[in-house]
């Protein structure tokens, strides 16, 4: 009779089939999406975020559905943090679906609803999330954005125009009409894809115009400028300009080299100049003539420092020396010629620099 309770335990333990802690079941639904933000362009307002991969590899799991939630509070609240305010008062704004819904992809979604507000939303604060949904229609957790009040928009710039310079992209634009003190933001993106989400630019702009330096060559290029509503983020911009389209190729050939001088180094010729300044200078050419003859280009090419050392001479040879600068275009843009330096090669090296 001992054994009975022994046995009763043992075949409790083996019919709850526990072992180790309890621990919550693992989510099913999709993973979150990523960097959800929301900014006001003109009198609408966009919410960007990132499709999420899926959480497994069963066609079930395909994230198929997105949904953009909004909670709004009218002019004069100050809403408060409130993890049940998307639950009790939560709508959705927006819903899409469809090939859009890539992972990986970043979307930007308007929400079509804000002129419903009273005054389409001005000084509204409005709390966005972002939740994704899968083919059997579990939801992601709802990522939830920053705060964003809307703000009055200035007007559009006008008149942009894109110019490629040897030193970037040059954009000049008109300021909005009936604006003072207007600053600006600058996006830009590939001729035939998406703009930019963060401005080029570090902080607003205070003049109607922009030296874009960040540009490759042989690229093209489209911008829009908005003048900025209220400072910081989530960004409130005005609506965008026209867009401006440039070929950035590099056409621009660098300065002449300055300072060119020639130096007699014991049996050799020394050449010594001063370096370029352009930031996609790629070295230099050096040409000699000899006795007045042609002009013929020495050494390897480019040049990657200021100096060479001619050992092609010899006592007697009148030379005379002048140098390129070139860039990295393809093919690379030449210089004009430095002035001209040269010397008549001594039997015994001496002080004969000349001009």
């Amino acid at each position: 009779m001992r054994r009975l309770p022994v046995l009763i335990a043992t075949l409790a333990a083996l019919g709850c089939g526990k072992i180790g802690p309890l621990r919550p079941p693992a989510p099913h639904g999709p993973l979150p999406p990523g960097s959800v933000d929301a900014r006001q362009i003109g009198t609408a307002v966009e919410v960007g975020f990132t499709v999420p991969e899926p959480r497994g590899s069963a066609q079930s799991q395909e994230v198929s559905r997105v949904q953009i939630l909004r909670v709004a509070y009218p002019k004069g609240v100050t809403p408060a943090i409130d993890p049940e305010a998307f639950r009790v008062r939560g709508e959705v704004v927006a819903e899409v679906t469809g090939p859009t819904v890539k992972p990986g992809t970043r979307l930007l979604i308007a929400d079509p609803s804000l002129p419903a507000l009273a005054d389409a939303g001005l000084g509204w604060t409005l709390r966005y999330g972002v939740r994704v949904r899968d083919v059997s229609g579990r939801p992601s957790s709802l990522v939830v954005a920053r705060d964003l009040m809307v703000a009055t928009t200035p007007a559009a710039p006008a008149g942009l125009t894109a110019q490629a310079t040897a030193d970037g992209v040059r954009l000049t634009w008109e300021a909005p009409p009936g604006t003072a003190n207007a600053t600006y933001n600058v996006y830009r993106g590939p001729a035939g894809g998406a703009l930019s989400e963060q401005p080029q630019n570090v902080k607003p702009l205070t003049s109607p115009d922009y030296l874009d330096t960040g540009t490759e060559t042989g690229q093209k290029y489209r911008y829009v400028v908005r003048a900025v509503a209220a400072e910081g983020t989530p960004y409130r911009e005005g609506p965008s300009s026209g867009v401006a389209i440039v070929d950035a190729s590099d056409v621009f050939p660098p300065a002449p080299p300055g300072g060119l001088v020639a130096v007699q180094e014991g049996k050799a010729v020394r050449l010594l100049w001063n370096p370029g300044t352009e930031r996609d200078l790629d070295g230099y050419r050096v040409y000699r003539s000899r006795g007045g003859g042609d002009w013929v280009r020495l050494g390897t090419d480019p040049l990657r420092q200021p100096t060479w050392l001619d050992t092609d001479v010899k006592p007697g040879d009148a030379v005379r020396y002048r140098v390129t600068a070139i860039d990295r275009a393809t093919p690379p843009n030449e210089s004009a010629a430095s002035t001209e330096a040269g010397l008549t090669v001594a039997e015994e090296p001496g002080p004969t620099a000349q001009p």
